[in-house]
């Protein structure tokens, strides 16, 4: 669980985005992560402003009002409870339900993923896939420079340089720079994107 914590703290938010928080919130089911080791816990944000919370299928209801891009309030039993709320991606939700603590309740997208979880692993399963799809597209996208018969060229995006890998047209063993490196102390080459792609 810790990992999980540790990923979703080095995630933008979207809140800072001015994204469509209501959009993202409402009528999507949103498994709490925190207890999936124990039980199956959904928060369903109804557009009428109801909450229905489902745990192995027992419902409770109550109600909740958008704040703001960052609070929403929750009155449950006449209690009432403004809840900072963050939105780590679109299918990542943490609460700050209880603020005496440092624990957030973090929620993953069952609708919005296509992902019916039942057990801490297909969470862990899913968030990974998705990270490390997310961490090769980036790579794909980077700039580099490498050297080709003793002369430098780029930059260059490194899909660009493995499909010229994939082609014959360049030897995998060419030296790459990061755009952001001034010069080949790394020794990095293609071959090491090739590696983690």
């Amino acid at each position: 669980m810790e990992d999980l914590f540790n990923l979703l703290n080095q995630q933008q938010d979207l809140n800072s985005k001015e994204a469509d928080i209501k959009g993202l919130l409402v009528n999507q089911n949103w498994v709490l992560v925190n207890k999936i080791k124990d039980e199956k816990t959904f928060y369903f944000f109804h557009e009428n402003n109801q909450l229905t919370r489902t745990t192995n299928g027992a419902i409770s209801k109550a109600q909740w009002h958008y704040v703001n891009a960052n609070y929403i309030r929750i009155t449950s039993n006449g209690e009432i409870n403004v809840i900072k709320m963050n939105f780590r991606d679109e299918d990542i939700l943490t609460l700050d339900i209880d603020r005496r603590s440092n624990n957030l309740a973090i929620f993953i997208n069952e609708t919005r993923s296509g992902v019916n979880f039942n057990t801490y692993d297909d969470i862990t399963s899913y968030l990974h896939s998705k990270y490390v799809t997310k961490a090769k597209n980036i790579i794909n996208k980077h700039q580099y420079y490498y050297i080709e018969h003793s002369e430098e060229f780029g930059p260059v995006a490194a899909e660009y340089l493995l499909k010229r890998v994939e082609n014959n047209s360049i030897n995998a063993q060419c030296l790459i720079r990061d755009i952001n490196d001034y010069d080949y102390s790394k020794r990095l080459r293609i071959q090491d994107l090739i590696d983690v792609i």
